[in-house]
């Protein structure tokens, strides 16, 4: 009776340790069971990484008034620099004396043109011998210049009759021409202008 006591205490305790194995030492590779999948852990997807369209830079337009500043100066001596503040300021002047001029032209007002003609250019003028050398220089021989004011008349007038100045070149600082830009880029002189202080005078040209 004690043995088989003893054989039943035993059974029961090798059942126990067998039904406790699993929990107390895991093993690594465990099977599934029938009819179940063993799910992946899931795969983080990298996403494809988007390059910038290249940015094309747009270069700014050429500006006019930069050009022509450039064409105007281009005749300076490295000493005589002229800002583009002092080009418009320039420009701006002498297109108003222009065309205060043009006006006192159609009244043929001789004494309203000399107070814009730079005093050599007058004292030049009014020389008998100086108005001989332009007279014989007119294509009409008929015409006589005997004073400053028949040279306005005569020559000042009808030289820039219709004229239209559209940009100015500096010869220096202080003198520039007034001229006219064709379409194939030539130019023609209508007015020259000589700065006397902080004023602009037209100067008339000397005869060769």
């Amino acid at each position: 009776m004690k043995k088989i006591f003893l054989t039943l205490i035993t059974t029961l305790f090798l059942f126990m340790f067998i039904s406790c194995d699993d929990d107390l030492f895991p093993k690594k590779d465990k099977k599934p069971e029938p009819g179940k999948t063993e799910q992946a852990a899931p795969v983080e997807e990298k996403k494809p990484e988007v390059k910038p369209a290249p940015v094309k830079e747009e270069k700014p337009e050429p500006d006019e008034t930069d050009e022509e500043y450039l064409r105007s100066t281009d005749n300076l001596d490295k000493n005589d620099k002229v800002t583009k503040e002092e080009f418009n300021e320039d420009k701006a002047a002498i297109l108003k004396i222009i065309e205060e001029l043009s006006v006192i032209m159609e009244n043929k007002d001789v004494e309203g043109w000399l107070k814009y003609i730079e005093p050599e250019s007058i004292k030049y003028y009014k020389n008998p011998v100086n108005l001989q050398k332009a007279q014989q220089k007119l294509p009409n021989k008929a015409v006589k210049l005997r004073s400053i004011n028949d040279y306005f008349k005569y020559v000042f007038i009808p030289s820039r009759k219709r004229s239209k100045v559209d940009e100015i070149r500096y010869i220096s600082k202080t003198n520039i021409k007034a001229v006219q830009v064709k379409t194939d880029k030539s130019i023609v002189v209508y007015y020259y202008f000589t700065k006397i202080g902080n004023q602009w005078f037209v100067h008339l040209p000397e005869v060769d």
